[in-house]
């Protein structure tokens, strides 16, 4: 029998809920899957270039694949952080 340990990190992107329209945002479509956004869409932006308003899915995707070294950097300096009491 084996036995294993698995480490994960865990990402933790507060959340924000708000309301607005295409007209508000600028853009009609992701930015990375270049798909039209929907009736009802969680849509976020990257923290560490400009591209513009994506898929919160598609963000995460693009942040992993785009800026993995910037995100390990950001992952270690706030790995000793404790979490707020509303997280």
């Amino acid at each position: 029998m084996h036995c294993f340990t698995v480490v994960m990190t865990l990402l933790w992107r507060d959340s924000w809920l708000k309301p607005l329209s295409d007209f508000d945002v600028g853009v009609e479509k992701c930015s990375y899957c270049k798909k039209a956004f929907g009736e009802i869409n969680f849509v976020t932006a990257c923290d560490f270039c400009d591209i513009a308003i994506m898929h919160d899915a598609c963000a995460n995707k693009h942040i992993v694949t785009k800026h993995k070294k910037q995100l390990q950097e950001k992952i270690n300096a706030h790995k000793d952080k404790p979490l707020h009491d509303y997280q």
